[in-house]
């Protein structure tokens, strides 16, 4: 590393239970249950900018993230025989996460904490059900029906925000919530034996950054109220920039709605040995942030459509080996900018997996490689961000209850770039700034050994 201070800590723990109750005495049921609970630290040094802001001491910040998250996941799924030989599966679900988290940001040259400029906490909820009903018509068609319901609430206690001069940066606390439904539905046509052809299509979302939807509301009920005060455009524009609101955050969506759809057709043959798909699809997203390197936050965007297709095969060679391998090749734009500037920064255009799998008796392993390709730093293409390509082996042997493994990640010590990002920064003694690729060095070789007791 340039600066030899940057690095962090993230310790976590977790706890999950599940329990399972299979239909019995006639009963065509079961019923699963889910409890969790996680306890996760996050500390880190980092210095995207090096000396563009601060000539004298260096950029460097630190980014805190104290948080404990737990929930609760109940599903029923029940079967039963419909008229005209058909027959149908329905599940129903309900459940809940929570978040609390206790999040900072520090100007902190030399890892030495100069001047806060976040500080936060956050409680999010999630309350979500959902319905799904599968129904097979006859050998030949089969169909599935879902919906599923959230309601999302954010709370921010913005600790800052009484010394938003001095941060130079926009705080809110406040309150924000949002019900949202998403319908999916996918038909599957069997016309000949091992062959399936099918279409689907669905509505999702991604929750935005708490401090994110808090943000947007306050900035948009204050434009409303200064409106309503007979303000012109010029004086909100003057009120909000001297608390540093960019009047685009009034436009942040909580809860940004996701339009994606796919067709495809996967064959399976020579005795259910060999299984080959591909499938074309396209992914349509409202609202996008984009991480920004130089600050340790994200910046709104716009609307985005990405399409791409996946490959897929499935090799039963050996009755203890086999074999996989999954490609995907797609292209991403944002939907409003120019065609030299529609670019999604990093988002992949070129990914596989694949890999070597043996099980025998009591010993078991794999030899995979991951591979993500070059793609876009930024919105013009000017600089791009490295591609990798990373393999892993994992062997374990068991001894009656007890299991014995060993992992290898990265086998062949690659040198490769885990996260990256195109950013503007000044090395000391420079005269001018440079827009260039930082990144962070993936792991090298890794070696874990593991004992696994079963009971």
């Amino acid at each position: 590393a340039i600066d030899a201070l940057e690095g962090g800590t993230t310790p976590h723990q977790h706890a999950n239970l599940v329990y399972t109750l299979d239909g019995q005495g006639g009963s065509d049921s079961d019923l699963r249950l889910q409890a969790y609970g996680i306890r996760y630290g996050f500390k880190l040094h980092s210095n995207f900018t090096l000396f563009l802001e601060n000539p004298e001491q260096g950029d460097m910040i630190e980014q805190t993230d104290d948080r404990t998250l737990y929930g609760l996941d109940g599903q029923l799924r029940f079967r039963r025989t419909l008229p005209f030989g058909m027959s149908g599966t329905t599940t129903l679900a309900t459940g809940f996460r929570a978040d609390e988290a206790t999040v900072a940001l520090w100007q902190s040259p030399d890892r030495v904490r100069a001047r806060q400029l976040v500080g936060a906490d956050i409680a999010e909820r999630n309350f979500f059900l959902w319905a799904q009903e599968e129904l097979v018509v006859n050998r030949f068609v089969r169909m599935l029906v879902g919906v599923r319901g959230d309601y999302f609430t954010f709370d921010v206690e913005d600790r800052m925000e009484a010394f938003a001069d001095e941060t130079g940066q926009p705080h809110a606390s406040g309150y924000a919530q949002q019900v949202i439904v998403s319908p999916k539905a996918n038909l599957v046509v069997t016309p000949v034996r091992g062959l399936d052809l099918f279409a689907n299509a669905g509505l999702g979302f991604h929750s935005n950054d708490a401090r994110n939807v808090v943000l947007g509301q306050r900035i948009a009920d204050l434009v409303q109220a200064r409106e309503q005060d007979g303000l012109s455009s010029e004086e909100i524009e003057a009120e909000l920039t001297a608390r540093n609101y960019d009047a685009a955050q009034a436009e942040v969506t909580t809860l940004p709605r996701a339009i994606g759809t796919e067709l495809g057709a996967r064959w399976t043959g020579l005795g259910d040995r060999l299984t080959l798909g591909a499938a074309a699809w396209l992914l349509d997203l409202e609202q996008e942030f984009v991480f920004v390197g130089d600050a340790g936050t994200t910046e709104l965007s716009g609307a985005t459509r990405r399409v791409g297709i996946d490959l897929e095969a499935r090799a039963q060679v050996l009755p203890w080996l086999a074999l996989d391998a999954d490609v995907t090749l797609s292209t991403g734009r944002f939907v409003d900018e120019p065609a030299d500037a529609d670019a999604i920064p990093l988002a992949p255009t070129r990914t596989a997996q694949g890999g070597i799998v043996v099980r025998r008796d009591s010993v078991r392993g794999s030899l995979r490689v991951r591979h993500v390709g070059d793609r876009s730093a930024n919105e013009t293409g000017s600089v791009t961000a490295e591609g990798a390509t990373v393999f892993d082996a994992f062997a374990a042997y068991r001894i009656h209850d007890v299991e014995l493994s060993l992992s290898v990640e990265n086998v062949f010590d690659a040198a490769w770039n885990e996260a990256q990002f195109d950013t503007e920064s000044r090395l000391a003694g420079e005269a001018s700034p440079v827009s260039e690729l930082h990144f962070t060095p993936g792991a090298p070789r890794t070696l874990r050994l593991g004992v696994t007791y079963l009971f």
